[in-house]
């Protein structure tokens, strides 16, 4: 008896170890239409974040965002998205919480010489404009419409689309270093409202969907999270505040 209680024991510990040691891997979970229709922004957006709060990520200087790191946010998405629960239901189907928007990842404002003849025909949607530099980051990233502001040329500023989502830092940095280009700012940034956020390492990962309430225009003054710790590639617990 002493030795079959000491064999389960065992067993529960060295099983409870596993599961420890089990990788997030939430992009082998099956993404339905619902998350790939309506969150694949936020993925993009949430990863986005990771790579400009950190220098040292891998891909800070890289335009192309890497597809396999969306789609395991995504994967975190459909964990949640999966649950039978109330608080489920609160996040997607009540408040429909989505990501604030901090960067764009599709629109680049530009201060410029509004003299140069590159940046006329820019304005007059000639592209090739005639600059090899500026041409080279408008053909390649496909950057096909231009719209400027509302006093060009008194106030010299005009931003530049494209319909594909990229990481746009080093675009910008590439851009300013057109001799006609006197700034270049990403035309992202929202000043505070509904949001998620996430924290991921390779085992774990924590995301937290939240409402702001109260003059968000000057930061919200109240605020309620619904917060999902996912581990072992399933909702481990949650939390609200």
């Amino acid at each position: 008896m002493k030795l079959k209680t000491l064999l389960t024991f065992f067993i529960l510990i060295t099983a409870a170890g596993c599961e420890k040691e089990l990788p997030l891997n939430p992009d082998n979970v099956p993404i339905e239409a619902f998350i790939k229709d309506n969150y694949m922004d936020d993925a993009r957006q949430l990863y986005l974040r990771e790579i400009l709060e950190d220098p040292n990520h891998p891909n800070y200087n890289e335009a192309v965002l890497d597809t396999n790191e969306i789609n395991k946010i995504l994967g975190i998405f459909q964990l949640v998205y999966n649950l039978k629960s109330p608080v489920r239901d609160t996040v997607y189907d009540i408040y429909k919480i989505h990501a604030l928007p901090c960067y764009s990842l599709q629109s680049i404002g530009l201060k410029v010489n509004t003299t140069a003849p590159e940046i006329i025909n820019l304005v007059n949607g000639q592209i090739p404009t005639g600059n090899n530099a500026l041409d080279n980051i408008l053909i390649k990233y496909e950057f096909d419409s231009v719209r400027t502001a509302y006093s060009y040329p008194d106030f010299p500023w005009l931003s530049i689309y494209t319909k594909i989502s990229y990481n746009l830092k080093p675009l910008i940095k590439a851009i300013e270093e057109v001799p006609s280009v006197i700034l270049a700012e990403n035309n992202g940034g929202f000043f505070d409202g509904n949001d998620i956020n996430l924290e991921r390492n390779s085992n774990k990962a924590i995301i937290s969907f939240s409402i702001g309430r109260g003059d968000c225009m000057a930061g919200c003054i109240y605020r309620r999270y619904w917060i999902f710790h996912i581990e072992n590639n399933r909702v481990a617990y949650i939390k609200t505040k």
